[in-house]
């Protein structure tokens, strides 16, 4: 069937990573035992399944680039099964409630799928355990009311149920006492009978990704024939390099671009490097270290007779540090 895919389609017991150990192995094999899994297509449902690819792809948001003289679509995916899990939403009593119990189902109605079941974070949402050391509770209702980054707004919420939710994921006992008295108005299209436990990778006892690896490529499809020209993995775990493992790919965010003068550029990955590749073959032909993750798709262009490559680093993904900058590399100008 062509296109060929660029990316695996099923996950099986014989899927499994090889670089881990042998209990790590079996807690796998039985945490799979209660899954569905073995279908791209299996619906959600109370009974935990795999989702793969996953949330995050496959592609991802940075997009494809195409190269007209080849014909070839230059593309990265990842190759991470994830785990969803859909419980009974909790239903709002008709009596009054108190903030702790209004805040424990707002949470699961607006903050679970993101921060987890036990505030644990998900996927690359972070952990709100322990937040109260970090906010102060104006900090997080203003959080709350105004979003940040991959958080949304959350003012269609009334501000004494954003009070809840802070009292809840705070756990203080004293705002958990108050009586909820302005709630929200109810969304019959909204007051949904399910909702999901959280973006939860499907990973090993170690950490790793519960998949035998590539967990990151570059792929080059060719769009004359539908067939895959070259494929290699993207990106590098230092950790498991330094043990002797092949290289095995990273999760990766962001995109590639692809230039006249035969050269792919990515950077997307997690060990903060940019890299160049020969578009023909995907060679890797140069590589820098970036002061944070360039979780973007690079801009390429010519001023002054100079040709300019820049890449917004801003890290933050993956376990990854944070950043703040934009570098630019330059080739000799004539």
């Amino acid at each position: 069937m062509l296109p060929q895919p660029f990316v695996r389609q099923t996950f099986t017991d014989k899927d499994i990573n090889p670089y881990i150990s042998a209990e790590s192995k079996a807690d796998v094999l039985n945490r799979l035992k209660g899954y569905r899994y073995g279908s791209m297509f299996l619906p959600p449902g109370k009974q935990p399944s795999v989702i793969f690819p996953g949330f995050d792809g496959g592609a991802e948001w940075g997009g494809p680039a195409y190269d007209p003289k080849t014909g070839l679509l230059y593309i990265n995916a990842n190759e991470m099964p994830w785990v969803l899990t859909m419980i009974d939403a909790k239903k709002r009593p008709d009596k009054v409630e108190t903030f702790a119990a209004a805040g424990e189902r707002l949470f699961a109605k607006n903050c679970m799928s993101c921060h987890g079941q036990n505030r644990q974070g998900a996927g690359n949402y972070p952990s709100l355990i322990g937040i109260e050391k970090k906010y102060t509770s104006d900090q997080m209702l203003a959080l709350l009311e105004t979003g940040r980054r991959m958080m949304p707004s959350f003012k269609d919420v009334s501000k004494q149920e954003r009070e809840a939710i802070v009292a809840f994921i705070t756990g203080d006992v004293n705002e958990g006492q108050r009586k909820l008295t302005s709630p929200t108005p109810l969304d019959a299209y909204l007051d949904l009978p399910y909702d999901m436990t959280g973006y939860n990778k499907f990973l090993t006892t170690e950490g790793l990704p519960a998949i035998s690896p590539p967990w990151g490529t570059l792929n080059a499809i060719n769009l004359n024939t539908g067939k895959i020209a070259w494929k290699i993995p993207l990106g590098e775990d230092e950790n498991l390099t330094k043990q002797g493992f092949p290289q095995t790919g990273t999760e990766n965010y962001g995109g590639p671009v692809v230039t006249a003068g035969g050269l792919v550029f990515i950077a997307a990955t997690k060990d903060q490097k940019m890299r160049a590749f020969d578009k023909r073959n995907g060679k890797l032909l140069w590589e820098a270290k970036l002061p944070a993750a360039g979780f973007a798709t690079p801009s390429v262009y010519w001023l002054n007779g100079k040709q300019y490559l820049v890449i917004a680093c801003g890290g933050g993904k993956l376990g990854a540090p944070s950043g703040d900058a934009y570098v630019a590399f330059s080739l000799p100008g004539k």
